[in-house]
């Protein structure tokens, strides 16, 4: 199967080893693609070797270089499908990460940096995401569900890139969730009477764009722990810079609708206490500077848009969330 890039043509091979057909002018050669350009299945034992399931040595540094190559190509391909190098290379960075060995590896760290986010922004935001095959998404999910056990290893340790790479798992409105929006959820599944207690989040709309995979996605989260290391981040309050702090609340201000209340209550209303701490105790002078910057005063509205909406999830908070907007116009002003 190939899946190519918007300007390609799909081409399946028939499973009875008849060979396809000699590709076109403006068809991708790959014998078997991925998302984006293209979403990639292996190519005889080249390129989509697999790793071992266990490995916990040095980061596969020549799947890092193929990946690169695949996805920086003009006809790219993101290799997504199991044991390609996409699933590889986070297997791998997870196992690093289990014994903090991912900090000294450059090649990992480019990973996070590079390779990671660019893959992740193909397959979920371009515009060829309506053009792949279910298997193909369901592949991508798969490799969202190891982005989020990543994520949740290292969100004490203040990765940046990871967490902008969860903040677009974690956007309802990306074209890979909006194309799967019908997905029923396998955590909280319709008809199922498990309270809000026991579970993170769950469909706002149970038999109209459920999203269920993102509200998998979110249980998965919390499940592994993401929310607790999140609030004990917060709690821990050194070194939480406005851009760190906008790159922690942003992605769950974006899921508020599909977060149940006591997972609101538990987790995010201490940490709303402590983020207008924490902005309260800039002087006029940093806030000046941080006004400056304009990403930086973009994260401090962002900051303060994603508490307000988290807030307004809770009875009774009106005067939280009038005094976020107070502490924005100061800002403003």
């Amino acid at each position: 199967m190939t899946i190519a890039t918007r300007t390609d043509s799909v081409e399946e091979n028939d499973g009875g080893g008849n060979q396809a057909p000699t590709p076109q002018p403006g068809m991708s050669s790959a014998k078997d693609t991925s998302p984006g350009g293209t979403v990639h299945q292996g190519e005889g034992g080249g390129g989509g070797s697999s790793c071992s399931p266990n490995c916990t040595c040095k980061f596969p540094v020549e799947k890092l270089a193929i990946l690169d190559s695949k996805i920086s190509s003009s006809r790219w391909v993101v290799p997504v499908l199991p044991e390609q190098e996409l699933e590889c290379l986070i297997k791998a960075a997870i196992e690093l990460c289990k014994t903090n060995s991912d900090v000294e590896s450059e090649p990992c760290q480019r990973f996070y940096r590079e390779g990671l986010t660019v893959s992740f922004t193909k397959i979920l935001t371009d515009d060829a995401v309506h053009s792949w095959k279910y298997n193909i998404h369901n592949c991508i999910y798969n490799n969202c569900q190891k982005l989020v056990e990543l994520v949740v290893l290292k969100l004490g340790q203040d990765v940046i890139p990871l967490l902008d790479v969860l903040t677009m798992v974690f956007n309802p409105c990306n074209k890979f969730h909006t194309f799967n929006s019908n997905q029923q959820s396998v955590s909280v599944p319709v008809n199922s009477n498990i309270p809000d207690e026991e579970v993170f989040a769950r469909p706002v709309d149970y038999y109209k764009n459920q999203r269920g995979w993102l509200v998998d996605l979110i249980n998965l989260f919390g499940n592994m722990g993401g929310f607790q290391a999140l609030l004990e981040r917060f709690q821990n309050k050194s070194t939480l810079t406005i851009p760190l702090i906008f790159a922690l609340i942003r992605p769950f201000g974006q899921v508020h609708e599909y977060l149940t209340l006591p997972t609101i209550l538990k987790y995010f209303m201490p940490i709303l206490e402590i983020i207008p701490e924490i902005l309260d105790n800039l002087t006029d002078d940093e806030l000046k500077r941080e006004a400056k910057n304009e990403s930086k005063n973009d994260a401090i509205a962002g900051v303060i848009k994603s508490c307000k909406l988290l807030a307004a999830c809770v009875p009774h908070q009106e005067e939280t969330v009038k005094q976020l907007e107070i502490f924005r116009l100061k800002i403003i002003d």
